[in-house]
Order: structure tokens, then C-alpha cells, then sequence
């Protein structure tokens, strides 16, 4: 996440032709898109506005999952086998993770920086919530330092308040983290523990200035940099959870450790030629361990080089064929050995029974063929990286109007496949720990069903949304935070963590690579229409743009109505694997998703690809309402169904009724007058 390139579309005369083209060639689209359209200080623009006083509109209406909820139908709670680790630790087998109970796969979100830390109550309501949307792994991101990004002053995570040293952990968050962590286990639900992400380690602990943020490239092999980084492993890893009674070298309920979250590499740094701008304390250590390299290579000095010693490739610029080569295979085993120097200490000096891995793979960090060298692959990707000028995403008291995708990943699935083809090694486990259509995206809600549909195809392992939340007292908001990856309160994000965790933790897809199968079908049959669907016998699911097509997806079918994209996301659960109808009693979970937003925000397009968003709103936040005729496998008779309230409880009853083409169907209708995003349907055996 921290690693990505910015834009700025502000103000530029770039911008302004680009919003009058976008008007020319796209108007009729974005008509049925926006709710709204004014006239902008750059010339004519479109934009969604959500009603300021949160009243009903257009069939959008306050909406916002809650953390109560009893065991209801808006509950997969009894998809988690708890406690986490009952069947005992996650270990690598072949290319897949598994315990002594088989095969397991995370549909996972992220923790980041001082929400890792939460007073007990709060630990206790979220390891509710999380359990009930079918979350059965937490990814505690950026706690090892002071956080500041998205915050109006820097938070505590956990290392102590001590200005002279930023090797001591406080006891206090450990409290907070050991308590929020055993509250998981409870549940059923694993941690993805990370150890570097942010500290930047300075003079105060002997490191000197000049080093990159976090110390990333040069805390792979300058050698007080990786000292101390399995210092601070070796103290948080081995510290007894008292609440579990486990270190975390032995605690089961430890999915995965990650050694250096987006951190690159030697061999990336050197493709994009910034070895040059390291400070000279790391460049005279890295050159002393090349002409070392050189001499473990050549013993007889065979190849001579001025004076006697090899400079840097940066300051030999006419270097021989034999030199650059010698040089990249060098940065290269540099960097594996860092890699399995940190793994084994993990693994064998400390003990560690959990998988370990190192960054993540691909263009930007680290090869794919290094980091597969280590117990499980990593990666992330982001649908439209949201970007705000200068440096407005990292300050919360910034003005900057934010930038992210104004399109539906439908149409070319790029983000997915890059990950499949650039990134996944198809002989390891292979996981994508930050993933997002970010806000203010109308598109958001697809993100995490679109990357289980595809990535559970393809055989991956583990799909984490990124991110819950960053604020460790904002757990349980009626709007969306300022911060804009934050999904806490993004009903379009959350009311699809059942049928995710049903493709993903219960198994309902199955990996198929070839797509010989059918349960995964990407149909491109109309361009600029495209839809994905799942077919499974328990689940369902489409996402994309119906465009008054019926949709058959095995003996349910579908027929989306008119929606403010034009795109929607609905998904079906079979909660406890009894089909929908067919075969008897079944209690199915319906979700209807589409746009999403706080009150009174707007949403300005500014290209087919992108929009951004001038006002961030308020509470509540207002969610589109879908209309869909669904039809199931049972007759009326058999049928009865609710829509359902924020917190699962039935609401408003839905009349069942024969279906157009046998009466041996149910067809239901759902409508945005019901006001909800779910929906409860009980078939009587």
C-alpha cells in the first residue's frame, strides 16, 4: 500500500480537456451513473451526491452492518472451526496450507497501525463481528512503530514512549494486542503476523542517517539493520501471550509471519537504478560485501579490477558484459540470503512453527522466483490505488480532494490476472494480503467477491481486504472514516464477506485453473458489459452489468433491474450446504449491493476511469438499493422470506411467488423499498 505512485488531476489544463472529453464521449453513460451534474470551476463535470439528511431517495437509504446480532441468518459464524489452531498449526504442503484437518484458505482483512491495539471490549465486539462475516484471519499490519499516516498526530502502536531508543515494546499494547489476539482465537479466527513495516531505525541505535524510509533496500543487508530486526522478532515472537499461555512461536492460532512488508529489494533497486542514491555508509557496505562476493568467486583473482578492488556497477559505468553480470548475480544472492537468513533465524534459532514469508512478490519489491524460495508467496495489488495531491493521503487535516477508480474490474479483470501471471508460483501457497477497490469508488463492493471468484479458481490460498480500520477509537462508525481505505463501515464490502468466505474458507469453489469446471464464467459476450458469476451447488454469485439479460446460474436465476452504475454485486449462500431448494430445507443468505457513500458526500468523474471525491460527507452512510426478480428451486409453498435489518434480524416480509416458467419455482422480488442489502430466505424440507 505505502509503496504506490500518486496522481494529481488538479486544476491542470490537462484535466480540463480531459473532463470535456470524457463529457463528449462518455455523457449518455455517465447520465445514468450520476444523480447530480453542476458546472465545475474546470468546465462541465458529472457527479453522485448522496442526500445530506440521509432521507430516503432514489432508493438509497442508511445502511450500515452492525456489530450486534444474534446467530441469524446474516450470520457464518459456524464456518470458523474454533478455536484457531484446534487441528494445529498451518503448515505447507505441496502448494497449499493445511492442518491436521485437511486443506485451509483465509478470506481475510487487515488491522493497520494503532487499531491493532484496542481496549478488551472492543477486541471482544470485533472478534464477534468478524466471526459472524465469515473472517477467519486478521492481518496485523504496521504496529512496529509511532503511526502517523491518515492521523492528526502520531499514535502509539507498540513500541514504548522512549525518545532515546526504539527498541522497547510497551507493556501496555502488548496487553491490548495479546487480549485482541486470544479473542480471535476464540472465535476461530487466525493472525497473518507482521514484523518490519514502518520503524525507521536511526542514530539512537546505531544505524546512521541517510537511510530510506524504514530502512527498506539497506535493512536487507546492512548488518545493525538486521540485527535489530531480529531483535525485535525475537522479542515480540517469543513473548507469552498470558491470555493464551502460548509464545507466539508456539501458538497455532499464528497463520503466517511476514518478514518486511513491501520492501525492495537489491535486485528491483538495481532495474530502477537508484543504488546510486543510497547514502554512503550503505554504499561503502554494500561494495565491501560485493568485492568479498568477488573473492568467495574468484579465489585466484582471476578477474582484475582497478586497483585491485570492484566498485559499485554505479561507479563503473564502463563495465564489462562479465562485470554487470557478476554484479546482478550478486545483488541477487544478496538478497536471498537476507530473505533465509531471516526465515531461519524465525524458523530455526527461534523456533517458530508458523509459515513464513518475505515481501511481496512482483515488479515493484522482490522477483517472484526469490521470494518462492521461502515457505509462501505474497502479494498486492490495488483496483485504482487511490492517490490525493501532494501529500493530502497521508494528512488527516488535508483539503486535497482524493482521486481512486471510477470503473468495474468486469471488463478486463488486468488487476487479478497480473497477480496470476506476475506473481503467484503455482508450486507455494500463495496469498494476497492487501487487496481493494478503494472508496470513493461506486465499484468498491465488487472488489473482495471478484478476487476470491478468480484467485480461489486459480488456487490461491489467502485474499485479505485492505483495510478495516486504522483508528483504535473509531471501531463502530455510522459513516465512513476520513480515511478512505478504511471499509469498516462499508456496507457494499461487508454483506459479501459470507459468500467469500463460502468460496474461500468452507471450499464451496474449487480451484480450476483450465476453467474446465463451469463454477467460475467471465462473460464477455457484450463489450462494456461484461459480468463474472461463481455457480456453485451452495453458492452464487454475480458481479458486473446484466444489461437486461437473465442470468442462470445452475436452478437459481436472476434478472437485475435499472441501478445507478448500471452494475451490480448479489451473492448467495446456502448457509449450512444444503443447496437452495432443490434438495429440501435450506436457509439461503441473499446480499444486493451497489453504490455506497456517506451522507451529503460527492463523487466527481472526472475520466471513464477515474473519479474523485470534493466533499467526504458525513453520517450515516446511504447505500444504493437493488431491484432483482430471483428465482429458486422450490415451490411457494415451501418459501418464506425476510429482508433483513443492518444486524441480521428480519424485517419486512417478501412475498413468494410462482415462477414465470413452472410452478415448481419461487420468483422473489426484491426491491430498494425494502430499505436493506440482505435478505433471508428459509425453504421448509
Amino acid at each position: 500500500m505505502f509503496g504506490q505512485k500518486r496522481n494529481s488531476l488538479h486544476g491542470s489544463k490537462r484535466e480540463r480537456q480531459q473532463e470535456m472529453r470524457t463529457k463528449r464521449l462518455f455523457g449518455a453513460r455517465l447520465a445514468r451513473f450520476s444523480m447530480y451534474t453542476a458546472v465545475s470551476v474546470f468546465g462541465v463535470s458529472t457527479w453522485m451526491t448522496f442526500p445530506a439528511d440521509a432521507a430516503d431517495d432514489g432508493g438509497r437509504f442508511p445502511f450500515v452492518v452492525s456489530y450486534g446480532g444474534a446467530d441469524n441468518a446474516s450470520s457464518v459464524a459456524h464456518f470458523l472451526d474454533a478455536p484457531a489452531g484446534r487441528h494445529g498449526f498451518v503448515r505447507v504442503e505441496g502448494s497449499e496450507f493445511v492442518t491436521d484437518a485437511g486443506p485451509i484458505r483465509f478470506n481475510g482483512t487487515n488491522l493497520t497501525g494503532p487499531a491493532n491495539f484496542p481496549e478488551h471490549d472492543v477486541a471482544d465486539r470485533l472478534a464477534a463481528r468478524f466471526a459472524r462475516l465469515g473472517i477467519n484471519c486478521v492481518r496485523l499490519h504496521f504496529m512496529d512503530t509511532w503511526y502517523k499516516n491518515f492521523m492528526d498526530t502520531r499514535r502509539q502502536c507498540i513500541l514504548d514512549d522512549d525518545s532515546k531508543t526504539q527498541r522497547k515494546l510497551s507493556p501496555a499494547q502488548l496487553d491490548k494486542l495479546d487480549y485482541m489476539i486470544a479473542a480471535f482465537k476464540k472465535r476461530g479466527i487466525y493472525v497473518n503476523m507482521n514484523l518490519h513495516v514502518g520503524r525507521t531505525l536511526d542514530e539512537r541505535d546505531g544505524v546512521p542517517t541517510g537511510s530510506p524510509w524504514a530502512n527498506k533496500t539497506v535493512g536487507q543487508f546492512y548488518p545493525r539493520c538486521v540485527e535489530l530486526q531480529k531483535e525485535y522478532a525475537h522479542d515480540l515472537l517469543t513473548h507469552v501471550n498470558p491470555y493464551t499461555g502460548n509464545a507466539y512461536t508456539d501458538e497455532p492460532a499464528v497463520a503466517m509471519i511476514e518478514i518486511s512488508n513491501e520492501d525492495r529489494g537489491l535486485v528491483v533497486t538495481r532495474r530502477r537504478m537508484v543504488i546510486k542514491a543510497l547514502a554512503k555508509p550503505y554504499q561503502d557496505e554494500l561494495e565491501r560485501q560485493w568485492n568479498t562476493w568477488l573473492k568467495k568467486k574468484y579465489p585466484k583473482n582471476e578477474v582484475k579490477y582497478a586497483n585491485g578492488k570492484a566498485p559499485l556497477l554505479n561507479k563503473f559505468p564502463k563495465a564489462s558484459a562479465q562485470f554487470r553480470k557478476d554484479f546482478d548475480d550478486f545483488l541477487w544472492d544478496n538478497e536471498l540470503a537476507y530473505w533465509k537468513g531471516m526465515r531461519d533465524y524465525i524458523r530455526e534459532t527461534l523456533k517458530a512453527k508458523s509459515p513464513v514469508s518475505g515481501t511481496q512478490a512482483g515488479t515493484h519489491y522482490s522477483p517472484r522466483e526469490i521470494q518462492a524460495q521461502l515457505d509462501y508467496v505474497d502479494a498486492h495489488a490495488y483496483f485504482h490505488h487511490p492517490s490525493g495531491k501532494g501529500r493530502g493521503w497521508v494528512v488527516k487535516n488535508s483539503t486535497n480532494e482524493w482521486v481512486a477508480g471510477g470503473e468495474s474490474l468486469v471488463h478486463g479483470l488486468s488487476t487479478l490476472t497480473n497477480l496470476e501471471f506476475k506473481c503467484h508460483a503455482s508450486a507455494k501457497p500463495f496469498t494476497v494480503s492487501e487487496y481493494s477497490h478503494p472508496y470513493p469508488s461506486p465499484f468498491t463492493g465488487e472488489g473482495q467477491p471478484l478476487a476470491c471468484a478468480y484467485g480461489r479458481t486459480m488456487g490461491w490460498d489467502g485474499i485479505f481486504q485492505y483495510s478495516y480500520n486504522h483508528f483504535p477509537e473509531a471501531f463502530e462508525p455510522e459513516g465512513l472514516p476520513w480515511c478512505i481505505f478504511d471499509a469498516l463501515a462499508t456496507p457494499s464490502v461487508w454483506v459479501h464477506s459470507p459468500a467469500c468466505a463460502a468460496m474461500m474458507v468452507r471450499g464451496d469453489l474449487r480451484a480450476d485453473r483450465a476453467r474446465t469446471l463451469g463454477e467460475f464464467i467471465w462473460n464477455r459476450d457484450r463489450p462494456g458489459k461484461e459480468y463474472v458469476a461463481v455457480n456453485t451447488k451452495n453458492s452464487k454469485l454475480f458481479a458486473g452489468y446484466a444489461d437486461g439479460r437473465e442470468i442462470k446460474l445452475g436452478d437459481v436465476s436472476l434478472k437485475v433491474g435499472a441501478t445507478e452504475t448500471g452494475a451490480a454485486v448479489i451473492s448467495l449462500v446456502s448457509r449450512n450446504a444444503t443447496g437452495f431448494g432443490q434438495n429440501g430445507k435450506a436457509s439461503i443468505l441473499v446480499a444486493a449491493s451497489g453504490v455506497a457513500a456517506n451522507a451529503g458526500a460527492k463523487i466527481e468523474r472526472v475520466s471513464e476511469k477515474l473519479v474523485r471525491l470534493p466533499e467526504r460527507g458525513h453520517a450515516p452512510v446511504c447505500a444504493e438499493g437493488i431491484p432483482c426478480e430471483l428465482t429458486i428451486p422450490a415451490p411457494p409453498a415451501r418459501v418464506k422470506c425476510w429482508a433483513l435489518g443492518p444486524d441480521g434480524s428480519r424485517k419486512t416480509v417478501l412475498v413468494p411467488e410462482a415462477g414465470s416458467d413452472s410452478a415448481e419455482r419461487t420468483r422473489l422480488r426484491l426491491s430498494p423499498g425494502s430499505r436493506t442489502l440482505w435478505y433471508e430466505i428459509a425453504i421448509d424440507g
